[in-house]
């Protein structure tokens, strides 16, 4: 299984970037998301499973403007608002359903953004514990609306 992370490609060599700043001129970074595989990892609590495997894209703070967000060919959501476009009410179920990548609900399912539920199953010695994992993070993600 694979998640994504953030790479910076400067795609000048040295030589035109010498020739560039003795002209005076600023290279700019392309973004470009990187699918790396995903690794084993002891994070088990809503906050640490977050940071590091939603907070690239999300942001630290939930908001989607995570460091890879501006190389997303779709916007990262503002986690902090999900109950507010929900009438007031955090969606738990559907929060679950995003993140094990449940087919009928695109958002993780797509090219952009990998489906939690696989990964995780991945990376844990049973499936229990990938469900573990996920109501972490949807608990966690709970606690960080606005």
């Amino acid at each position: 299984m694979h998640y994504y992370e953030l790479m910076i490609l400067r795609p000048c060599t040295l030589l035109l970037v010498s020739i560039l700043l003795c002209a005076g001129m600023a290279t700019a970074q392309t973004k470009v998301v990187k699918e790396v595989n995903a690794h084993p990892t002891n994070a088990w609590s809503g906050p640490d499973l977050y940071k590091e495997f939603c907070a690239v894209c999300h942001g630290a703070d939930g908001h989607g403007n995570g460091p890879a967000a501006s190389a997303l060919k779709t916007s990262a959501t503002d986690l902090t608002t999900i109950a507010r476009r929900n009438n007031n009410k955090y969606p738990e179920l559907k929060i679950q359903q995003i993140i094990k990548g449940d087919p009928n609900i695109p958002a993780h399912g797509s090219a952009d953004m990998p489906t939690w539920g696989n990964v995780f199953k991945s990376i844990s010695a049973n499936g229990a514990f990938a469900e573990m994992r996920i109501n972490a993070l949807v608990t966690y993600i709970q606690q960080i609306q606005r």
